[in-house]
């Protein structure tokens, strides 16, 4: 089956902005690495849900047994989604994001195996799969990746495996991303699987930028935790879901408790539930996000994630060799290493803040730029250009938002409704800002964060929600 849109229908493929130029535009939406537009298949059935709703943990009446039964349909799904074994892992919906999920391993394994305090790290991680593991005293170890500077690639494996044999009793747990938010580089899960499994050491996966673009297939990768966001899997109202070994889960403390994780409780003690999902979900859960996420699940499913993927790459490449035709421009990342829907670029004599408001404002192309929660990724990779910085003829009261507004990147990303017209039209308007920029800029101000911001053009948001015409 090939994907088109007719197959899965997304929400405001048809939204229209007018832009500086006065001029009425239709939205080219290249930030799915941030969060995708919304599958109309998740809102179809938050529709039909909403008149039964209920709270979940009872069967007395029956909005209360659709809701519960609806929400147990959703676990499964995830499950069959990521190709994981119902008998070997367990899903559990938590927080908005992967973030509440990673927090929620990183105190759990820690509790678990408190001799064993350092955690290794790879070098391309998102703040959310970096942050949490620097709580609780860890040593955190950085996985260096192959290449260098600019041309960085995927975590060096034969590292990896060195650090893992020299210090293998005192490492906890591996944090890696499947694939880079920044670059679209991917990680060889598989192989860190093995490598870390053969030192008993466990694997956490942030799998938030592959889960709407790549095939999991959880039972032969391997990993113990696979933690991803609803919202990047075009649902926007869904919780962030973490996919772990039951035998992990049930031998970890520390979860959050209350009401629905529990089968009783006296002044004196309490008994969690066996079900390694319901211990995990104290309170009362993102019933209609969970069922929203499932449908979408069904929904790509139906379609075929290998048809997605396969489309996917055909625009990457299409991306990248028009950008490489382009005077000026940089993509970052080792060029020989495949993509997955993300590629993160800078035009040098332009600063990435201006570079994205110029594409927004004029050409109506949404991307994104800065550092993308990626921070000393992001560093690394623009280390070279950094140094290359010169200030000796600025304002020391202005250095730092020169250095911020070239502290970053633009990042393109694509998703499933992405097409070739939309990657032309990005590469033709990149080609007339270097073109024209002394023309653009004038019409920006530089902000004391490195940001720039129209001069006389800005959208109502107001105007745009509640006006009724």
């Amino acid at each position: 089956m090939t994907i088109n849109e007719a197959t899965i229908e997304f929400i405001g493929l048809e939204t229209q902005y007018i832009c500086a130029d006065e001029i009425k535009r239709t939205r080219i939406h290249l930030d799915g690495a941030a969060s995708p537009l919304a599958a109309r298949a998740g809102d179809d059935i938050r529709t039909k849900l909403l008149p039964h709703y209920s709270n979940t943990h009872s069967y007395i009446h029956n909005s209360a047994h659709i809701s519960s039964k609806a929400f147990a349909w959703a676990h499964d799904t995830v499950l069959d989604f990521v190709g994981a074994s119902k008998s070997d892992y367990a899903a559990i919906f938590c927080g908005s994001g992967s973030t509440a999920a990673i927090n929620r391993i990183a105190r759990g394994l820690h509790a678990l195996r408190p001799n064993r305090n350092t955690v290794l790290i790879s070098s391309m991680e998102h703040h959310a799969n970096d942050l949490p593991h620097r709580q609780f005293d860890n040593n955190c170890v950085y996985l260096p990746l192959n290449g260098d500077g600019k041309r960085a690639g995927a975590v060096d494996l034969e590292q990896l495996e060195r650090v893992c044999a020299q210090d293998a009793e005192r490492i906890n747990y591996i944090a890696i991303s499947s694939v880079s938010n920044v670059t679209g580089i991917r990680n060889s899960i598989k192989q860190v699987c093995e490598i870390a499994h053969q030192h008993n050491i466990f694997v956490l996966v942030d799998a938030a930028q592959s889960v709407a673009h790549i095939e999991s297939k959880l039972d032969q990768q391997n990993a113990d935790f696979w933690v991803f966001s609803g919202h990047k899997l075009y649902t926007p109202t869904a919780p962030g879901v973490m996919v772990a070994k039951r035998e992990i889960l049930d031998a970890m403390t520390e979860q959050d408790l209350g009401g629905g994780s529990v089968v009783d409780v006296s002044f004196f003690d309490y008994t969690l539930s066996d079900d390694s999902s319901i211990k995990e979900e104290s309170g009362t859960p993102n019933i209609i996000g969970a069922v929203s996420l499932a449908a979408t699940m069904n929904e790509i499913k139906t379609v075929g994630q290998d048809d997605i993927l396969k489309r996917e790459i055909d625009l990457t490449q299409r991306l990248i060799a028009g950008i490489n035709r382009l005077q000026g421009y940089c993509i970052y990342g080792d060029p020989a290493l495949p993509r997955t829907a993300a590629i993160a670029f800078n035009h040098k004599d332009i600063e990435h803040g201006l570079l994205a408001a110029i594409l927004n404002d004029y050409f109506c192309i949404a991307v994104r730029n800065g550092c993308f929660c990626a921070n000393p990724y992001v560093s690394d990779l623009l280390k070279e250009e950094l140094w290359e910085i010169d200030l000796s003829e600025i304002p020391e009261s202005e250095h730092q938002a020169v250095v911020d507004s070239k502290r970053g990147m633009v990042r393109a990303s694509l998703s499933a409704y992405s097409n070739k017209a939309q990657i032309d039209a990005l590469i033709s308007a990149l080609s007339t800002i270097e073109k024209n920029i002394d023309e653009y800029r004038q019409h920006y101000q530089m902000q004391s964060n490195g940001c720039f911001i129209h001069k006389s053009f800005e959208i109502d948001w107001r105007d745009e929600l509640f006006n009724e015409n």
